[in-house]
């Protein structure tokens, strides 16, 4: 039953695609008299787009009615993100609906990608009191649990104490010294350097530990059931055990709903973000596979997701070739603008995705995730095909201008695309991972290379071919 109407109320679409979506097969009911449908389809999915129109646009979905095979629905184009949302339904005004946005590259593609990039980029969990209905069991486990477990992580490196009154036996008087224990138990047999105290003593929170192991060994439970799916699911199965480790001081406690640990630092960015982290686990939002409630409305950018794994490539080529590793992401390659009069001005800096340089050679990388790398590699592109000649040449320009940020002899402008693993493949074997061409000024050469990305795998061979620029 609960499949049924999953189906019924949650749409799946992959990003950077349009889609077409029935309107009598989601605003509509069995029940509707057939002579309505054309009529309730219009008004309906009109009534949808407005309603919805905010959270819509944060997520990068563009919404038209229109018609397909006679039906009147809803032609949506999603951009970069991938997530879920709630939806207010505009039969019942509610948050009946829900939209699932999957990686056009599969599920296990994004997890082994995440995996590979060390985590440096997780989901979004989302400020928003509405749950996506029945959404639950269309999304894997790890996607909570990897931005739960980076949460405590952050937690546990900044430990919170508090004061607790604790009673011990020291070589000198500390707190209030429990006269009586003293006289009876230590100074009639000549401990006379053994006195018993109570006092105010620094410790761990002992309930945050407890809650956070608690949590730590509930997903721990939710990763288990999804082995030999992802390569994802081993790191974070990992990273449990790490977690355990050090909180293998405190006896795993379920709090209760609404718990709260102490105010004031608690409430810290930090400690307020693993808060949240361990209430999900408490009310089991978004747990894959393991219930049939609504799951969390989170959110996740593709497009610096793929400059995180492009970046992962990048510095497995470092290691290789022996060179230097710089990325926009941790502002590494920041080149400030100054503009007269700066009021004029409109970008404030150039930013290159990645750097890679070594004696005599810069190769500046941007990362694109877009398929012109299927494009190019295949010959899928048509000589007509204005749109996609124009969004590549504003690639192209925008790589040129970062080579001019460096004086060495020879300077590679990069565009990195992404490329599924098994047309990777082929193109590995055919050589055409790289395309290459070269521009010559004055005593500078300047090399441009078109880069296709796999979009999941071990990134050693990926990391071998990009290396190959540097040589």
């Amino acid at each position: 039953m609960a499949k049924a109407l999953a189906q019924q109320t949650v749409r799946r679409l992959p990003d950077s695609a349009r889609s077409f979506v029935a309107a009598a097969s989601w605003f509509l009911d069995a029940k509707t008299d057939k002579k309505r449908v054309h009529e309730l389809s219009q008004r309906r999915s009109e009534d949808f787009l407005r309603m919805n129109h905010g959270l819509l646009r944060d997520f990068g979905v563009r919404g038209q009615v229109g018609t397909s095979n006679g039906d009147i629905g809803l032609w949506l184009e999603t951009d970069t993100h991938i997530g879920a949302m709630p939806l207010l339904s505009p039969a019942t005004a509610k948050a009946d609906l829900g939209l699932v946005l999957e990686p056009r590259f599969t599920w296990r593609s994004a997890g082994d990608m995440l995996a590979g990039t060390g985590f440096r980029v997780t989901p979004e969990i989302l400020p928003i009191q509405r749950m996506v209905a029945q959404s639950d069991r269309m999304i894997p486990a790890w996607v909570l649990s990897s931005t739960v477990l980076m949460r405590i992580a952050a937690v546990l490196k900044q430990p919170q104490r508090r004061f607790e009154h604790v009673e011990d036996v020291l070589s000198a008087p500390k707190g209030q010294v429990q006269w009586a224990r003293y006289v009876s138990q230590h100074i009639s047999r000549g401990q006379w350097l053994s006195v018993p105290c109570r006092f105010p003593d620094l410790r761990p929170d002992a309930k945050l530990g407890a809650a956070l192991h608690w949590t730590v060994l509930r997903h721990q439970d939710a990763l288990r059931t999804q082995l030999g799916r992802h390569e994802v699911v081993y790191q974070l199965l990992q990273r449990c055990e790490t977690l355990l480790t050090t909180l293998r001081h405190f006896s795993p406690i379920r709090p209760a709903p609404g718990w709260q640990p102490l105010a004031g630092a608690a409430m810290a960015e930090v400690f307020r973000r693993g808060l949240e982290a361990i209430h999900w686990t408490v009310d089991e939002r978004g747990l894959g596979g393991t219930s049939d409630l609504a799951g969390l409305p989170w959110r996740m950018d593709m497009a610096p997701f793929f400059e995180a794994w492009v970046e992962a490539i990048a510095d497995q080529a470092a290691r290789l070739q022996g060179a230097t590793l710089s990325t926009g992401r941790q502002q590494e390659t920041t080149v400030r603008l100054h503009w007269e009069p700066a009021k004029y001005g409109t970008q404030r800096a150039l930013i290159p995705d990645v750097v890679l340089h070594r004696p005599g050679v810069t190769v500046v990388i941007d990362a694109k995730y877009k398929r012109h790398a299927q494009l190019v590699g295949y010959g899928l592109y048509r000589a007509g095909d204005n749109d996609w000649q124009a969004q590549h040449r504003e690639d192209l320009l925008q790589c040129l201008a970062y080579t001019s940020l460096f004086d060495t002899p020879r300077v590679v402008a990069c565009l990195a695309y992404p490329c599924p693993v098994d047309q990777w493949g082929r193109l590995s074997r055919e050589g055409r991972v790289v395309s290459r061409a070269t521009v010559r000024h004055g005593l500078r050469q300047v090399e441009i290379a078109l880069l296709a990305v796999p979009m999941s795998g071990d990134v050693k061979e990926a990391a071998t071919q990009l290396g190959r620029l540097l040589v």
